[in-house]
């Protein structure tokens, strides 16, 4: 995969933006495409089968690093289990009928049995696969005995075991078999085991981040080269604001990428009683309007930076705001044949556009379509990245009344098991083990290794004439597929109550200034404020 020269120029920006280091996020993900091929293979559909599809925005991460391991462990894994399936084969031509292949096939059901059991959603399910697998053992032996040696010699030759030189011949090469498949699976693990602990580990960590054109691998040779044009894009560094706000483009029901597991939400419209003439300085009245009840909050939010008795470590030092507009996927298709929607997909067969310009912006912020929505967001990082807080507050005010909207969510670490390529490995009998119990069960897996083998990952179903919106909105970030369900750690749970608390009690009274300050009494909302769970406005 040779970079062309802007792309390596690209990337070299891309790196002084993200910076010198390889952060641990980005560690633990490159490590769980190689341990986890569900990881891999989700990565790899949402970001790289769409060319349309937009980038989603993901701070703090090296996406495009990310994505070549993802490629390159999904090549391997096809590598390994055509190899298996390659050689399975030949060895059950060869030990058809034998004592030797039934009791491989018997002692794989026995070994998989706890995986089924624990891997099953409900006990009657797990006692239903056991079952089916204990009925196909039994059943194995008469399905056999109904191919007849004669019958497969008519099919491919003579290949069960027979008595004389012959047979001993067949043996010795099935017992060859049994063996290179374990070395196949012992090589694999070892592999895995150099990436998870020697590229990834903890030793890694301050090690600058790998450049996605210049890894001479092997492997990438192998890799389909579509997958590979892709990562171009998640390499590219991030483009100037300049006034401009980001664009995102979203499927499913949830607009706000990457902010991870919805913590609550709520919203509030209220009619305005004025306050008398003058403030008590007996200075006029400011103007209610939504522009300025949107700079009002961002104003007080942003003084939080100062405040370092708040939070540990000053992590309110970290505080980021960001605004954005929200659309979904399917209503932009449905728009496309307006003038106006040109701002935000040029065409059809293009990727919608990363960033609306300045007047587009405004005219949301103020005047928010259907399917356009303006959000003023609020982020803040914690325990060194492992966990994010964010909060969306949409506003709107005029002729006596205003609405607000506020969502918080929390994106919690990542998984503990991908975390795990930090703690001691156990040395080099650890993926070797692994490699001889996945060898047991070997029989029991190899029709879905040799599935695995031949699938390939399609573009989502197109007709003539009509668009799939799919192909231009996202769902989900590598960091959110990485994540854990919920954040576990006490102390965590703890900033997080703490931070989402601050940022709402701020909201409110930065409000309740506001309206203070244009004329308009703030007591029936914070009379209604009050009976917000963690919100003190003493």
């Amino acid at each position: 995969m040779r970079p062309a020269e802007g792309q390596q120029q690209g990337y070299i920006r891309y790196r002084q933006q993200q910076g010198s280091t390889q952060d641990d996020t980005t560690r633990y993900l490159c490590a769980a495409a190689h341990l986890d091929s569900a990881f891999a293979d989700e990565a790899i559909r949402e970001f790289l089968l769409e060319p349309t599809r937009p980038v989603p925005p993901s701070p703090g991460i090296h996406a495009a690093s990310v994505l070549v391991e993802a490629v390159a462990a999904r090549t391997r894994r096809k590598v390994r289990d055509g190899a298996l399936a390659v050689q399975a084969l030949t060895f059950v031509w060869l030990a058809w009928g034998s004592a030797l292949l039934h009791g491989w096939i018997a002692v794989a059901v026995i070994a998989s049995v706890p995986a089924i059991w624990r891997r099953s959603a409900t006990r009657t399910a797990a006692a239903l696969k056991v079952a089916g697998c204990v009925a196909a053992l039994v059943a194995a032996p008469f399905v056999a005995t109904r191919f007849s040696a004669d019958a497969l010699r008519a099919l491919v030759g003579n290949g069960s075991f027979s008595s004389g030189s012959g047979g001993d011949v067949q043996s010795l090469a099935a017992l060859i078999l049994c063996f290179l498949m374990l070395v196949t699976l012992v090589t694999d693990r070892l592999i895995v085991w150099q990436l998870a602990y020697g590229r990834f580990g903890r030793r890694a960590r301050h090690l600058p981040p790998s450049n996605p054109f210049d890894q001479e691998r092997m492997i990438l040779n192998l890799s389909p080269p579509g997958f590979l044009r892709q990562i171009v894009r998640y390499a590219a560094p991030t483009p100037e604001l300049g006034g401009a706000a980001p664009l995102v483009v979203y499927r499913g029901s949830d607009p706000f990428i990457g902010a991870g597991v919805r913590r609550v939400s709520w919203s509030v419209a209220l009619p305005l009683e004025k306050l008398p003439e003058g403030k008590p300085d007996g200075s006029p009245f400011g103007e209610l309007t939504t522009a300025g009840l949107y700079e009002s909050i961002r104003m007080a939010m942003n003084s939080l930076r100062h405040n370092d008795l708040l939070s540990p470590g000053e992590r309110l030092r970290g505080l980021r705001t960001a605004e954005a507009v929200y659309v979904p996927a399917d209503k932009l298709i449905d728009q496309l044949n307006r003038p106006e929607v040109t701002a935000y997909l040029s065409h059809p067969d293009g990727r919608p556009s990363p960033l609306l310009p300045a007047e587009e912006v405004l005219a949301r912020r103020t005047q928010p379509k259907e399917w356009a929505r303006y959000y003023l967001g609020f982020h803040l990082a914690a325990w060194a990245g492992d966990l994010t807080l964010s909060g969306f507050v949409q506003a709107a005010a005029g002729d006596g009344m205003f609405t607000l909207e506020w969502t918080q969510y929390v994106l919690p670490p990542v998984r503990e098991e991908y975390r795990a390529i930090d703690k001691p490995p156990g040395g080099l009998l650890t993926p070797i083990r692994e490699a001889a119990l996945r060898w047991l069960k070997l029989p029991a897996s190899i029709v879905g290794r040799t599935v695995h083998t031949l699938g390939v990952l399609v573009p989502a179903h197109r007709e003539r004439g009509v668009f799939n919106s799919d192909a231009y909105g996202s769902l989900r970030t590598l960091r959110e597929m990485g994540a854990d369900d919920k954040v576990r750690d006490h102390l965590q749970l703890s900033d997080v109550s703490r931070y989402e608390n601050i940022m709402r009690a701020t909201l409110v009274r930065a409000v309740g200034t506001h309206l203070r300050d244009c004329g308009y009494s703030p007591e029936r909302f914070e009379r209604w404020a009050e009976g917000l769970p963690g919100t003190n406005l003493a």
